[in-house]
């Protein structure tokens, strides 16, 4: 009898019995993927918290997610009424020259850490109808701010988002994302009836890790009260139209930034425009559903490592020493930021309201044959500039070499599913970001080490990402 046959049974997999690890949305979002049935809870049920997941599986997906160190355990009762059932994710990611690596590239990660694929998308790929095949728009910082049509040259893109959202569609944006999904803009699409504060001169604000509050409601599932996120320049907003939600506010400073952007944040800045004022939007009306996130939780724990390399461990290696820094910066946790799992309540949310589409993977941005990652990333490591003698220069030799040894571990493993047959869905990702780490890496563009280092870093944890949705795939193909 093949493994996936037999009857279908009702299982609940919870955060909690996983170790809060994000492998329980990877393993969501790619049954999702092969037309598996799954709920969202919305409350507390026995053993279950909200935001936990009652699924439906054949024997054989119960037991493939148990060789990938998945639990689940059997749901002994009726689904519960308020359990949202959720759509795939059909997800068209803007990475056009307005949102160029590294900027799509943080959202790439974070997707695919959750388990969910994606189709790159630009201007003149939204303006020929790509986002036709989708029921999610993913909008990276960058110069969307401008509007697309302007910023891209690529006519009849902005007339396309708007329709799409007006007409089911639904999107997520960050910082620049977020003022292209807010009004008071030529360009803009209006979904939320809100005008920052800082517009067209948004640098005024500043860059560093904040703190955001987060309120009761879908988007707070599993996290804590208060969730750190890198802050770069986000829309700062006062007065709010209908149709909006404050999903979370900014609560505390915690460290001024100058990475890739010499504009820190201070103190006297973020008590003056930032504390109290919203800082999530979740937004419902006749220009469209969206949830606009005016700081970066898809930059995670990434860019906060690099933040605090490029400053908080400098200034505190010679109090607290050597060892007690190398820790710091060997804990943080790239591919499991806490900060993601506000990013898939989000995707969550507006799932729970979409059409189903299917994942087209036409309309693609264009680009030559597949570039080889791991070559791109070992030649990366041998050209770092010496960082010089000293205990700072031994802990960027120490962040180093941490990044080639997980590239010697993820090597194999991304060959081996690769040679196997990857679902079609996951390919366009793996493909463009080769195309756009080679494109921006033989540029002259004057990066410092720090930025070199996080860039690696970055790469590095995309092709883990992708590797581990990859495995699951095969192992969930075989069962299905």
């Amino acid at each position: 009898m093949p493994e996936g046959s037999g009857p279908k049974e009702i299982v609940h997999l919870g955060w909690r019995a996983n170790g809060d690890g994000f492998d329980t949305a990877l393993a969501v979002n790619r049954l999702l993927a092969v037309g598996a049935r799954a709920w969202w809870l919305q409350s507390r049920h026995g053993g279950a918290d909200a935001g936990d997941y009652v699924l439906e599986l054949t024997p054989g997906q119960g037991s493939g997610l148990a060789r990938l160190g998945v639990s689940v355990a059997p749901w002994p009762a009726a689904i519960p009424k308020d359990a949202v059932p959720l759509s795939r994710p059909a997800v068209r990611l803007f990475a056009g020259t307005a949102s160029k690596f590294p900027y799509f590239a943080y959202y790439g990660l974070c997707l695919l850490r959750l388990g969910i694929d994606y189709v790159p998308c630009d201007g003149k790929t939204i303006a020929r109808g790509t986002l036709d095949g989708a029921n999610l728009l993913m909008l990276p910082g960058g110069f969307s701010t401008w509007g697309i049509d302007t910023a891209e040259d690529a006519p009849g893109a902005d007339k396309q988002v708007r329709e799409f959202l007006a007409s089911g569609g639904s999107a997520i944006g960050s910082c620049g994302g977020a003022f292209y999904l807010s009004a008071g803009r030529p360009g803009w699409t209006g979904t939320a009836s809100a005008k920052p504060l800082y517009t067209h001169e948004y640098l005024q604000s500043g860059v560093g890790v904040v703190s955001i509050a987060l309120r009761p409601g879908p988007l707070s599932f599993g996290c804590p009260p208060t969730i750190e996120v890198p802050y770069y320049h986000g829309p700062i907003y006062d007065l709010l139209g209908d149709g909006i939600d404050v999903a979370a506010t900014f609560h505390a400073f915690a460290l001024p930034g100058r990475l890739a952007i010499d504009n820190p944040l201070d103190r006297e800045s973020f008590d003056r425009d930032l504390a109290g004022r919203p800082a999530v939007l979740s937004v419902t009306g006749d220009r469209g559903r969206a949830v606009l996130f005016s700081p970066h939780p898809e930059m995670g724990d990434l860019v906060r490592k690099y933040i605090a390399l490029d400053g908080y461990v400098r200034r505190y290696l010679t109090i607290r020493g050597y060892d007690t820094m190398r820790d710091t910066l060997r804990h943080y946790r790239v591919a499991d930021a806490p900060s993601f799992r506000l990013v898939s309540n989000a995707v969550h949310a507006l799932m729970a309201a979409a059409l189903t589409q299917d994942h087209a993977v036409e309309g693609t941005i264009e680009h030559g044959p597949g570039v080889d990652i791991s070559a791109l990333c070992e030649r990366a490591l041998a050209e770092l500039p010496d960082p010089g003698e000293g205990e700072e220069g031994a802990l960027i030799r120490d962040v180093a070499a941490g990044i080639a040894t997980r590239l010697d571990r993820v090597r194999e493993r991304s060959k081996a599913v690769t040679a196997a047959s990857v679902s079609t869905s996951l390919q366009p990702s793996l493909q463009h970001l080769g195309y756009a780490v080679a494109e921006h890496w033989k540029g002259e563009a004057k990066r410092t080490i720090t930025e070199r280092l996080m860039e690696l870093d970055l790469v590095v944890a995309l092709v883990e990402c992708w590797t581990r949705a990859a495995e699951f795939d095969r192992v969930l193909a075989r069962a299905t």
